[in-house]
């Protein structure tokens, strides 16, 4: 009979690793629309309505070097691909007003006052921060991004359809300058748990 101490691959290790869930985490909002910090009303707002979330990816320009008879190659300048995120449009207009005034920051377009077609003379004045938290169920935060410059770079307010009762969903794409990364080393216990002696 097999038990834990036996799961793994040999000469590696045996037992199981717990593994990240894909829907135990948060995303904070800091800046977005003019406001700062996670707890100034319009972030919050928006934060309980995300649905889906995309992790940094990140590339690195291929840069050629030529000796002689041979070839290598060095990385060049990286590239973040720039983040998708999917919103619940709620009938309080919460979502859709945190968006909307973003908007407005980045260029006066769509809003119903103001000077039209203005924007902030530097990034300052517009664009925003997100700090993506991923947890392990309760409140412990297991790992953590940190998106830096962002701003909205296209918004799709969905279809509609009368054959069907379905949640109208906001896409956005967050094009940002940076990621920062921080894994929390504070892990406790054994990758062997549960095992029965005898």
């Amino acid at each position: 009979m097999a038990t834990l101490s036996q799961v793994g691959i040999a000469g590696v290790g045996n037992g199981v690793l717990h593994p990240k869930h894909k829907n135990k985490w948060s995303v904070l909002f800091s800046g977005l629309g003019g406001i700062l910090g996670s707890n100034a009303g319009v972030p919050n707002d928006l934060s309980m309505q995300v649905v889906t979330f995309t992790r940094p990816s990140l590339s690195y320009e291929e840069i050629q070097l030529d000796r002689y008879n041979s070839r290598i190659y060095v990385p060049g300048k990286q590239t973040f691909e720039p983040c998708s995120i999917t919103i619940e449009d709620d009938i309080t207009n919460r979502a859709s007003n945190a968006i909307q005034t973003q908007l407005e920051k980045q260029q006066r377009l769509i809003g119903a006052t103001g000077p039209w077609l203005n924007t902030d003379a530097t990034a300052f004045g517009y664009k925003f921060g997100m700090i993506l938290e991923m947890l392990d169920g309760n409140e412990t935060v297991c790992e953590s991004w940190k998106y830096e410059g962002c701003f909205i770079q296209t918004v799709d307010w969905d279809s509609l359809d009368y054959s069907t009762g379905e949640k109208v969903m906001i896409n956005l794409t967050v094009r940002f300058d940076h990621a920062r990364q921080q894994l929390v080393s504070s892990v406790t216990g054994s990758a062997i748990g549960g095992l029965v002696n005898g």
